[in-house]
């Protein structure tokens, strides 16, 4: 396999999938909650019910559908990825696999979505987003090697969504 040209192109595109997968992410947070007959809040880095869940099985269920998507995108980009020899469908596994581990650091001050999952099962915190955050690795790692794009270009991609990711966490906090 040639190595993928990675260009400019790539580069501005991770921010848009950063976007995208935030939006994909909590809509899907949001659709279970409504689907289940709560009133939903959703903004782009959250989503909840106006009045709490009235149970602990909601509560998981809803909790579960923005990783569960998220997971999907990773799948189905890696998918496109072996299919196609794309950069963007790397951008849009890179991204999956960064919003989890970042998600999974932000645990360390208050339990993710996974955290919260595990902790329900009655299992230690750190078990689902380790899953989650392994599984999307290994697919990233097998794409890049595939790929063939080397370690500066995901260390530029890693701090570009560092930075995405930090700018919508401070945007949504302070609408």
């Amino acid at each position: 396999m040639k190595r993928a040209r990675i260009s400019w192109d790539f580069y501005l595109a991770l921010p848009i999938v950063v976007v995208l997968t935030f939006l994909a992410h909590e809509l899907a947070h949001w659709l279970a909650g409504t689907m289940l007959g709560y009133d939903m809040a959703v903004s782009l880095n959250g989503a909840s019910p106006r009045g709490g869940f009235s149970s602990e099985r909601d509560a998981f269920l809803v909790s579960g559908a923005g990783p569960l998507i998220t997971v999907i995108q990773g799948l189905l980009a890696f998918w496109w990825t072996r299919r196609s020899n794309q950069p963007t469908a790397y951008a849009l596994l890179f991204v999956a696999w960064f919003m989890r581990f970042a998600a999974a650091f932000v645990s360390l001050m208050h339990p993710n979505d996974e955290a919260r999952m595990s902790l329900a099962l009655g299992w230690n915190m750190w078990v689902l987003p380790g899953l989650v955050v392994a599984f999307l690795f290994v697919l990233t790692w097998s794409a890049s090697r595939r790929l063939r794009i080397g370690w500066k270009a995901n260390i530029a991609a890693y701090v570009l969504c560092s930075v995405a990711f930090a700018a919508i966490v401070f945007l949504d906090a302070k609408g």
